[in-house]
């Protein structure tokens, strides 16, 4: 009987696996690398050209940046404006998801920039969007967050820190498809001066503010709200403002800036509440004591507490831990529900 010899083909160096993967596959390859090298590949092939070009996912951060200016040969950021817009201009699939972060020692584009880029992805089925715009503290100079966003009906996710808004009195389809809303260092000012904006976001789940000004101008309403987070100094914050959102919400983060002025008696009973965060909790003012215990009793469902506390600045080292811990104790006295109680502190 002949025997048959099983011959080994010695695999052709010269054949490009990467390029013959699923698409899927190659796009979670381009996500993977930082911007600068992602748009590269166009330069391998007319397919990974397009493949580039039908890339979803952008990301100018502080890494993109770097490479920015150490080329930069232009002022006020001429060069990176350049760079942004023969990569985003020329996109043949829509842009789910974008990133811009510049900070205050990155090229400042102009305005008139923002706008461009702005408008484009509002028209280009953008879900995700972090923008980061650190301006000089002189006003003249602060960005502006363009209208075209408020109004986008594609956005479900949305960060934005540094440029103020102003906030249109008619509210009407503004973020009518956001589930989740992330201000930080923003100004929120009014369209009409002395009347606040009103609005309604049938589909907000997670509302967030971080040392802002003029959120009491922002007046909202949401039935799926479960996680609102009040952070940071809010100038003054209005109890009245607070109330209707702990209705229907799940999760509270609040800190010890925004009990000042909190007056609880206007609170109703947040009967759905289970989580709840504290951030700079000062266990050496009294008042905002009492604030924390009066507005635990309006939280008869409360499952999760967690308390960063600061260091209690005539106390040190151990002695802190166990006077603010015995503190804690007492604090959640006749809160038998309470299942779970963390307790941090910052230096």
């Amino acid at each position: 009987m002949a025997q048959h010899r099983l011959l080994k083909t010695a695999p052709d160096a010269s054949k490009d696996l990467i390029s013959e993967l699923p698409v899927g596959v190659k796009d979670r390859i381009l996500e993977c690398l930082p911007t600068r090298d992602a748009a590269r590949t166009a330069l391998l092939s007319r397919h990974w050209n397009d493949l580039w070009l039908q890339h979803g996912r952008l990301s100018f951060d502080w890494e993109f940046l770097l490479t920015v200016q150490q080329c930069q040969d232009d002022y006020y950021g001429r060069t990176l404006v350049k760079i942004i817009n023969n990569i985003l201009f020329p996109r043949a699939w829509p842009v789910k998801k974008f990133t811009l972060r510049i900070s205050y020692d990155d090229p400042q584009p102009p305005q008139s920039a923002i706008d461009r880029w702005c408008l484009f992805l509002s028209r280009n089925g953008v879900e995700e969007l972090n923008i980061r715009l650190d301006s000089d503290e002189v006003e003249e100079n602060s960005y502006q967050l363009p209208f075209c966003l408020l109004s986008c009906r594609t956005i479900k996710e949305l960060i934005v820190r540094g440029p103020s808004i102003d906030l249109p009195v008619n509210g009407c389809g503004i973020f009518s498809n956001v589930t989740s809303l992330a201000f930080y260092n923003v100004e929120f000012k009014c369209s009409v001066s002395g009347i606040a904006s009103s609005f309604s976001f049938p589909k907000l789940e997670k509302l967030a503010f971080g040392y802002c000004e003029g959120i009491n101008k922002f007046e909202t309403g949401q039935p799926k709200l479960e996680m609102l987070s009040v952070i940071g100094y809010m100038y003054v914050v209005d109890s009245r403002w607070l109330a209707p959102h702990l209705k229907s919400i799940k999760t509270l983060w609040l800190c010890d800036s925004s009990l000042r002025s909190m007056d609880v008696s206007v609170f109703p009973t947040a009967i759905n509440l289970q989580v709840m965060k504290l951030y700079q909790l000062n266990f050496g003012i009294r008042k905002h004591l009492v604030i924390v215990m009066q507005l635990l009793q309006k939280c008869p469902n409360l499952c999760e507490l967690r308390i960063i506390a600061n260091e209690v600045e005539y106390i040190f080292g151990i002695l802190a831990i166990i006077w603010v811990g015995r503190m804690t104790k007492k604090l959640l006295q006749g809160f038998w529900r309470i299942q779970m109680v963390a307790l941090l502190f910052t230096s």
